[in-house]
């Protein structure tokens, strides 16, 4: 007599087979998964920015390009703050005053500055990348300024608030010093919420070899 469907170990050993292929399978999707999030997010921030400068340019006459000074509290005047407030959602509530949206010494390093946005991403920046010496001011090949570094952080304050890396650095990244071949190794690539950038005049472009890898390919 025929016998109709699977035996008990007929049935153990497919779902230990499926098992097995699953935990070769998983790592691999989960880290293509959060690269394409991670390229998600980088893009939606430098297209962002990007928008904020041209509407800037044409309103007050200014971009990143043009910025002069540190100012954090007069909208009209050439500062990045000036720039960003005004073209930006800022969220007012993240800082004790309700007023300047902007906190000082918020990152690891207590010079810098930090400006909230109402999506829930931040923006880190040093002032002294403002001064008229800086390499905001030093032009380069394609007429443009190297541009002011920021680190723009998807997520604002919450964590883990790793700086985006190729040197395999999963627990707190303030500089990624290798070049983009190692960001081929994916061993090495780090994507987290932080993400190095320069504002150029109208423009904004990665910076460094992990925001460069993750925003090309």
């Amino acid at each position: 007599m025929k016998k109709n469907g699977f035996t008990l170990a007929e049935v153990l050993i497919t779902l230990a087979i499926i098992g097995v292929v699953a935990t070769l399978t998983l790592p691999a999707l989960m880290t293509n998964t959060a690269e394409q999030q991670a390229k998600t997010a980088l893009k939606k921030g430098i297209s962002t920015l990007t928008d904020a400068a041209q509407m800037n340019a044409t309103v007050k006459g200014f971009d990143y390009g043009a910025i002069t000074s540190d100012n954090t509290s007069d909208e009209d005047t050439s500062s990045l703050w000036a720039l960003l407030s005004t073209q930006l959602a800022v969220d007012w509530g993240k800082t004790a005053d309700g007023k300047k949206g902007i906190v000082k010494g918020s990152t690891t390093d207590s010079n810098n500055y930090t400006l909230f946005l109402r999506d829930g991403s931040s923006i880190h920046f040093d002032p002294k990348e403002l001064s008229t010496t800086a390499a905001v001011k030093v032009m380069e090949a394609d007429g443009l300024p190297h541009g002011i570094r920021i680190i723009y952080d998807t997520n604002g304050a919450k964590g883990p608030n790793v700086l985006s890396n190729c040197s395999g650095e999963t627990t707190s990244a303030n500089a990624d010093n290798t070049t983009l071949d190692a960001c081929k190794s994916k061993k090495n690539r780090v994507f987290k919420d932080q993400y190095g950038l320069r504002l150029r005049n109208s423009v904004v472009v990665p910076n460094g070899p992990a925001s460069r890898y993750i925003y090309e390919n």
